[in-house]
């Protein structure tokens, strides 16, 4: 199969820019640190509560120093900038399934603010621009994009970065529920791209 070709049929209109990035190709996901960090998978029960039940673990953890820059996990558009009590702040980012071809949503959270530190309270605190992302901003897969690692929000017990994966508005949120393995999709996206490169 001519690659071009099969770039084409994913709706990129020319090959020629995404032959710059060999290491981060355009369709591939790839985690934002070394699988040496993670400290939990999706689904492995949690230590703390919400609403005050115990939840299983709706992301993936990686635990790096506060302040640490971190990477997009895939190509896409910034579609929310919020505050959660539980989790911080957080960032949202559209990522599209080239498997199933459907828009996704990568969750980021636990995010430290670059005013306040990790000490921030969020928007009741009078914090209302933690940093510098705006909504319908475009990132790329593996460069970073304004968002550090953090120890935000009552769920946090040490600075980490704690990304989700969903298929509706809000994975941040709506991870659990949606069943979506961030880790697992990664393996996943990856491995389709490096066999789109193949071709």
């Amino acid at each position: 199969m001519d690659r071009k070709v099969s770039l084409h049929s994913f709706g990129f209109r020319s090959d020629r820019v995404h032959r710059r990035n060999v290491e981060h190709p355009v369709l591939m996901w790839v985690q934002p640190f070394p699988e040496k960090y993670i400290t939990a998978h999706y689904g492995e029960s949690s230590e703390y509560r919400i609403r005050n039940k115990m939840q299983p673990h709706s992301g993936t953890d990686w635990a790096r120093p506060s302040g640490t820059p971190i990477p997009a996990i895939a190509s896409g558009t910034i579609r929310l900038v919020t505050w959660s009590s539980v989790l911080g702040w957080c960032v949202e980012q559209t990522a599209w399934d080239y498997i199933r071809n459907k828009t996704m949503r990568i969750g980021y959270a636990h995010l430290t603010c670059e005013t306040h530190r990790d000490s921030c309270g969020g928007p009741k605190a009078g914090c209302k621009k933690p940093f510098n992302v705006k909504v319908g901003q475009k990132v790329k897969v593996g460069e970073e994009f304004g968002i550090k690692v953090g120890n935000t929000g009552s769920a946090s017990t040490g600075a980490h970065l704690h990304a989700t994966l969903g298929s509706r508005p809000r994975a941040i949120f709506a991870a659990t529920s949606a069943k979506q393995n961030l880790y697992c999709a990664i393996q996943e996206q990856s491995a389709f791209a490096k066999g789109q490169q193949k071709n």
